[in-house]
């Protein structure tokens, strides 16, 4: 078993590469499906990701920061503006994006989620600026008031949800919690 560094507060604990493996194709995957099935919304302008709601995770998984920069990278494979901009560009924010969140939403989660959300947020606006010729200062509000309703109004399910699991994916990897002491009671 290989050792992995905590995002909470209980030091290493024990991973099996092929469970951090599973997890980071399935967040990617799920990320990817999520947004080709609801494509007509999740391209555009107008934009309105739902997958997004899953970026909050990188808080308590740091691992799963590749998930969101592969999952990026696949969904913008069907966007109508793939191209650089959006194969390269946009991954490369969600790692910057993510690497952020997870290091500063260690120690105050909501900040760290609403980091992600300001660095997407522009970060689309700005290549949306650039392929659709639209002024930029027009594009940036409702990008980041989605952004922001997503990723940081996903925080609580997201959290949520990793409690949840957590029974099932200690029985699966053997793992301690990287669930602070009050996330998992409440």
């Amino acid at each position: 078993m290989a050792s992995t560094p905590s995002a909470g507060p209980g030091g290493p604990i024990s991973r099996r590469p092929s469970i951090i493996l599973a997890e980071i194709g399935l967040i990617a995957a799920l990320y990817t499906v999520i947004t080709w099935a609801l494509s007509p919304i999740s391209y555009g302008p107008l934009q309105l990701r739902l997958a997004e709601i899953l970026k909050s995770l990188v808080i308590w998984e740091p691992h799963l920061i590749a998930a969101f920069v592969l999952g990026n990278f696949l969904s913008n494979l069907l966007s109508p503006f793939a191209g650089p901009w959006e194969l390269l560009f946009m991954p490369l924010a969600n790692l910057v994006g993510a690497t952020l969140c997870y290091l500063v939403g260690r120690r105050l989660p909501w900040l760290g989620a609403a980091l992600y959300a300001l660095i997407i947020g522009t970060a689309v606006s700005f290549v949306l600026s650039i392929l659709i010729k639209v002024p930029f200062a027009g594009l940036l509000p409702a990008l980041l008031a989605s952004e922001f309703i997503l990723i940081v109004g996903g925080l609580p399910i997201m959290r949520t949800i990793l409690r949840a699991l957590e029974p099932f994916r200690r029985r699966l990897g053997g793992r301690e919690s990287t669930l602070s002491p009050g996330e998992r009671a409440g």
